[in-house]
C-alpha cells in the first residue's frame, strides 16, 4: 500500500567514471577500509622506494573536494603522518608527506559561513595541509591529477570528495529529477501524483524549507524517515499530518585533534570548543549508557596517549594486482 524509497547517493565524477579507479570516495565502511589501505600502503611503498621522485609521489596525497568530507580526510591524513606513524619507518620521515586539498570553488566548506571556512583552512594549514582553491581538477590517473589546463600534481594516492549522484533507481519513478538525479518531492516527501510513495534522504530534493534545498545530511534523512512513518500511520487511521518540517540542529566538521568547526543556530565555534561539542553530540546519540561510557573512555585514552585505531592493511585478494 505504501512505498518508502531511500536508496541514497553515490560518488559523482562529473561524467568521468573512469576516475573512480584512481580516486575512491568515502560513502561506507568498505570505502573507509580501502582508503586506509591506500594511505598505509603508500607509506610502506615510500619506505622501500629508492628513487627520490617516485618516493615524493608516494608521499603526496591529493584530496579532491573541499566540503566536510574532504576537510576531514585532509585533517586525518595530516595527523596520521605527523603523529600516528611518525616512528614506524626507517628510511622516510612521514612528517614530510605532502597533503593537498583541492577545491574548485573560491573557498573550502562553501556551505558554511566565510569566517568558519577561514578557521577550517587555518587549522588545516597548521597540520601541514596545502589548501588549493579556485582550481578545478581536469584529469585523474594512476600518477596524480591535472589542475586546469596544464598544472599537474604527482600523487600516488588521490581521494575523491567532490560530489555525489543520486541512486539510479530514481530514474525508474518517472518523476522530475534535478541535475544530480534527485527526486523533486512534495511538501510531505511524496512524489508528484503518488501520495503513497515517499522518497527521503539523499535521494530526495526537498525545496519547501526555504530559499535553499535541504542538504544531503544524515539528520535530514533521519527526520524524514520518522516523518514518513508518522505520515503512513496517520493515513492508515484516516487522518493527516502537516508537511515535513526540518529542525536544523547545526552542522559540524572535525579537522583533527582538538580542532573542528561548528555552526549551531547563530553560534559559530572553532578549535577546541567546536571539537568538544562534536564529541559530546556524537556520544549523546549513541544508544545506551554502556556504549556512551565505553566510547568516551576510549576517546579520552586516545587523546591522552596519542594512540589511534588499527593499522591493518587489508585488501581483496581477488582483485588483480593485489597481494
Amino acid at each position: 500500500d505504501y512505498l518508502v524509497v531511500a536508496a541514497g547517493a553515490s560518488h559523482a565524477y562529473f561524467g568521468h567514471e573512469e576516475w573512480e579507479t584512481y580516486a575512491p570516495g568515502l560513502k561506507n565502511l568498505q570505502d573507509a577500509l580501502e582508503i586506509r589501505r591506500r594511505i598505509l600502503t603508500a607509506f610502506e611503498a615510500a619506505d622501500r622506494e629508492q628513487v627520490p621522485e617516485r618516493r615524493a609521489a608516494l608521499l603526496t596525497f591529493a584530496i579532491v573536494g573541499g566540503g566536510p568530507t574532504g576537510v576531514e580526510l585532509a585533517g586525518a591524513i595530516g595527523e596520521i603522518s605527523r603523529h600516528v606513524v611518525v616512528d614506524d619507518f626507517r628510511h622516510i620521515d612521514p612528517r614530510e608527506a605532502k597533503i593537498i586539498l583541492i577545491e574548485a570553488g573560491p573557498r573550502i566548506l562553501p556551505a558554511y559561513k566565510e569566517e568558519t571556512s577561514r578557521a577550517a583552512e587555518s587549522a588545516l594549514r597548521q597540520r601541514g595541509v596545502e589548501v588549493r582553491t579556485g582550481v578545478p581538477v581536469t584529469a585523474v590517473d594512476a600518477d596524480g591529477v591535472r589542475l586546469g589546463a596544464s598544472e599537474r600534481i604527482g600523487a600516488k594516492t588521490v581521494l575523491w570528495a567532490a560530489g555525489v549522484a543520486a541512486s539510479p533507481i530514481a530514474r525508474s519513478l518517472g518523476v522530475p529529477l534535478d541535475r544530480s538525479g534527485r527526486v523533486v518531492v512534495e511538501p510531505d516527501c511524496s512524489i508528484p501524483g503518488h501520495p503513497e510513495i515517499f522518497v527521503i534522504g539523499d535521494l530526495a530534493l526537498y525545496q519547501h524549507a526555504g530559499p535553499r534545498p535541504l542538504p544531503g545530511l544524515s539528520p535530514v534523512a533521519m527526520q524524514q524517515g520518522r516523518y514518513a512513518a508518522r505520515a503512513i500511520g496517520a493515513r492508515m487511521r484516516g487522518s493527516a499530518i502537516p508537511p515535513f518540517h526540518y529542525f536544523d540542529k547545526g552542522t559540524m566538521a572535525v579537522i583533527g585533534r582538538a580542532a573542528a568547526v561548528a555552526e549551531i543556530g547563530g553560534i559559530r565555534l572553532s578549535g577546541f570548543p567546536a571539537w568538544l561539542a562534536w564529541c559530546f553530540v556524537h556520544i549523546f546519540y549513541l544508544i545506551g549508557f554502556r556504549n556512551r561510557f565505553i566510547v568516551m573512555f576510549e576517546w579520552a585514552w586516545a587523546y591522552a596517549s596519542w594512540q589511534r585505531g588499527a593499522r591493518l592493511i587489508t585488501n581483496d585478494l581477488d582483485t588483480p594486482g593485489t597481494g
